[in-house]
């Protein structure tokens, strides 16, 4: 084996050395990284805030959702359908709701509808769907049907077959 391998002293200098090149790799390359990463993280965390507040204020309800939800539950499709067609620019006359009676499914009770959109672009159709089925969780989209109408580019028929479960 080798000789400088036995001897204390070769231990009494490479420890220490690695120990201040360990030191020296921290205060060069791993604190600024570190000090980067978390001014990173508080701007993000600022900016989520922000959006937070934004979302609070345009729906407050959702803080109380869970209890109102075990408290109340009627889902009522003419008004949801109602509020999200007027925040996607779909016009009353545009779409046809048919909502069927509330039946009991596998111990659920389930309410579903039929949606008829005549025209609309499928930018609005996703924010439509996105921004329903995230509001209501227990809606399900189970139909979708979509016709391409020779009036335009981006114009389509949409046919939707909407459940909710509760």
């Amino acid at each position: 084996m080798k000789d400088y391998l036995k001897n204390p002293v070769f231990y009494m200098t490479v420890v220490p050395i690695l120990a201040g090149l360990w030191m020296l790799y921290g205060l060069a390359f791993a604190y600024p990284a570190s000090v980067q990463n978390w001014k990173d993280s508080k701007a993000e965390y600022e900016e989520t805030q922000k959006i937070l507040e934004q979302i609070l204020k345009m729906e407050p309800q959702r803080l109380t959702f869970q209890r109102e939800k075990s408290k109340n539950t009627d889902f009522d499709y003419t008004n949801v359908i109602d509020q999200f067609t007027k925040q996607f620019g779909v016009a009353p006359d545009n779409y046809t709701l048919n909502v069927r009676g509330a039946t009991k499914k596998a111990g659920k009770t389930v309410k579903s509808a039929d949606l008829s959109i005549k025209t609309i672009d499928i930018e609005n159709l996703c924010k439509f769907l996105s921004g329903v089925l995230a509001r209501w969780p227990e809606l399900e989209c189970e139909v979708l049907r979509l016709d391409k109408l020779t009036v335009g580019k981006n114009a389509w028929k949409v046919t939707l077959r909407l459940t909710y479960y509760y």
